[in-house]
């Protein structure tokens, strides 16, 4: 009796100190109205919360005098206007990619690698990541031709900072890291597409939505 006693009290401090214990991230995120702990904070995509260590500072250069001495809010930060090196049609866009609809960009052709598409925004940001959604609906993802692999430059670089393989899958956004300022624009570069699903010469390269989250630069 004395041994379930005393079994019983040290699972129960285990699973105690399991919750508590930040390198059980995964376990502290699924919990619901918590707070985070210090050096931490939760973000929102799409519905589902994470947790990010706010190492800002170690991002940022620290010549730049264009931040704050307290971190910004982090927001979604929506572009003021977009250019694709092509459009199948304007019903197809690449205002698409941030309306927040199940509407979609597609290019004019079936040649999806080398296209490219440039966000502007107002003004400078520092954007922390993306959010990238394939096509949702089964028929649009299945006869479309998918992205493989993503670079991403903006105004304030000589070349692509992020190169992203991202997955043949569009059950799920795929989150990609940047930590960055963007003076004004932000291009992404189709690198390398997966094959055709289908053997059909009609077939376009196709993206649903780009969610940007970033924070405010001081001017």
């Amino acid at each position: 009796m004395i041994k379930y006693i005393f079994t019983t009290v040290l699972a129960v401090f285990i699973f105690f100190m399991g919750y508590t214990s930040e390198s059980l991230v995964e376990a502290y995120e699924l919990r619901e109205n918590q707070w985070p702990p210090p050096g931490k904070e939760i973000v929102d995509v799409d519905g589902t919360k994470f947790m990010r260590d706010k190492n800002f500072k170690e991002i940022i250069n620290e010549n730049s005098k264009n931040w704050k001495e307290s971190f910004p809010a982090l927001e979604k930060k929506y572009p003021s206007g977009c250019d694709s090196t092509s459009n199948l049609s304007e019903e197809y866009s690449c205002t698409n990619l941030f309306d927040n609809l199940d509407t979609v960009w597609q290019s004019s052709s079936n040649l999806c690698q080398e296209e490219t598409i440039t966000f502007t925004f107002k003004e400078p940001i520092f954007l922390e990541f993306m959010v990238f959604q394939n096509p949702e609906s089964t028929t649009v993802f299945e006869e479309s031709i998918i992205v493989a692999t993503l670079g991403l430059t903006s105004d304030n670089e000589s070349k692509y900072f992020v190169s992203k393989q991202l997955e043949y899958d569009n059950s799920f956004s795929q989150w990609i890291d940047i930590n960055s300022e963007i003076l004004y624009n932000l291009t992404l570069k189709i690198v390398r597409n997966y094959p055709q699903n289908i053997d059909n010469q009609e077939s376009k390269c196709a993206i649903q939505e780009v969610t940007f989250y970033g924070r405010n630069l001081n001017k």
